[in-house]
């Protein structure tokens, strides 16, 4: 996984800044090591797309796909893809995926950073077209 991200040393919320480095393995880094800790163990279906996120994703315009997301992170684009129609709960994941909350995180590969940036921005859009902003 790329160490993309690097984590200033703030309050209680920070935000991600982006850091140049090389590849980060599990078993020399940490940082990893403690997030694999804390996190649960993957699911069958957390290795793949479900078919409404199959179907959220071809809902989107071709240039607003997430294709890196979807195929690193099926997970993610599941959750994505499941509150997509509600804006609180979609703006939560953003929250989550977006700000370092619990210091430490590794963040995203510049690829899906980017689609992650770029649905972000869809949404806020979509929430100002409906007059939810």
């Amino acid at each position: 996984m790329f160490r993309l991200f690097k984590v200033p040393k703030a309050g209680p919320v920070t935000t991600l800044t982006l850091m140049d480095s090389g590849l980060a393995t599990p078993d020399k880094d940490p940082l990893i090591q403690s997030a694999q800790r804390r996190r649960a163990l993957p699911s069958e279906q957390d290795h793949k797309l479900t078919t409404q996120a199959r179907q959220w994703l071809r809902s989107l315009a071709a240039r607003e796909r997430p294709l890196a997301l979807c195929s690193m992170y099926p997970r993610l684009a599941n959750r994505l893809a499941t509150a997509w129609e509600d804006p609180v709960q979609t703006e939560a994941i953003f929250d989550e995926l977006l700000i370092d909350h619990r210091g430490g995180r590794l963040g995203f590969a510049p690829l899906v950073a980017s689609e992650l940036m770029r649905l972000h921005r869809l949404h806020e859009k979509r929430l100002e077209s409906n007059g939810n902003s």
